[in-house]
């Protein structure tokens, strides 16, 4: 898989190097218009549900979470994990009222579930995607939501470390086969997000330069929230971003 046209900080055997990489998307992280909507459709699963304790899984920096906080006002409990090490305890410190952990999903689950499990955009990352699955159902105390791309895989998100994309009725039946219900499974996005998405792959390289490099300029901050303000038109067919809830009965 290519990864070449798009510059993202690798290790010595050319894996992403996340630790590195969470200081370079900061502010890709928090005002990139599909992450921004992304953390909307999360909290519209999650919200009339009142779950009492919830993991973030691949937590990155931990925006997901403070935006969970705020507009989840029945969680108690906040954890976050991530293969990142290094994020984890620097998450630790600056976000206190959470726990964070190291933890490398394709290889193992913590020993104990939570009320809701959220795991956005890290299945397509991990090398054994079908264990990072089984590891987060095994974590699901009632409620799972997993957000995930489908179709091709483009050069920016080849260089951002995608292994594979997946298809929502194939994933809702591997979710179930697991030993949950799936509530909810969209693939939300259309038209817009995949235009967004093939237009800034013509020139993904000059698109990780300008916005994947710390923080945004007030202009690029103007062209993600008309992008965010665009994307209220998507539909919730046809597009991207998968977006699954499951349950366990």
């Amino acid at each position: 898989m290519k990864h070449a046209a798009v510059d993202t900080p690798r290790d010595a055997e050319g894996r992403v190097d996340y630790n590195a990489g969470w200081h370079m998307w900061t502010d890709m992280a928090r005002y990139y218009p599909s992450a921004v909507h992304r953390r909307r459709l999360i909290t519209e699963c999650l919200r009339p549900l009142a779950p009492k304790s919830l993991i973030d899984v691949g937590c990155g920096t931990g925006v997901l979470l403070d935006h969970l906080r705020a507009q989840l006002p029945s969680v108690e409990s906040f954890t976050g994990v991530d293969f990142a090490a290094d994020t984890c305890a620097e998450n630790a410190t600056r976000l206190p009222w959470a726990s964070f952990r190291q933890l490398d999903l394709g290889r193992r689950a913590l020993d104990e579930r939570f009320d809701a499990v959220v795991c956005s955009e890290v299945l397509e990352h991990v090398p054994e995607g079908d264990a990072a699955l089984s590891h987060l159902c095994a974590m699901t105390g009632r409620w799972l939501v997993v957000t995930v791309p489908t179709g091709p895989v483009f050069p920016l998100e080849a260089g951002f470390g995608h292994l594979r994309h997946y298809e929502v009725d194939a994933l809702c039946r591997q979710i179930e086969s697991l030993g949950l219900r799936v509530r909810r499974s969209e693939a939300w996005g259309f038209p817009w997000m995949n235009a967004f998405k093939r237009a800034s792959n013509l020139h993904p390289g000059a698109v990780m330069a300008s916005f994947g490099r710390g923080s945004w300029s007030w202009p690029q901050k103007l062209v993600g929230a008309a992008l965010t303000g665009l994307f209220y038109l998507n539909l919730h067919r046809w597009g991207p971003q998968i977006v699954v809830l499951a349950e366990r009965l």
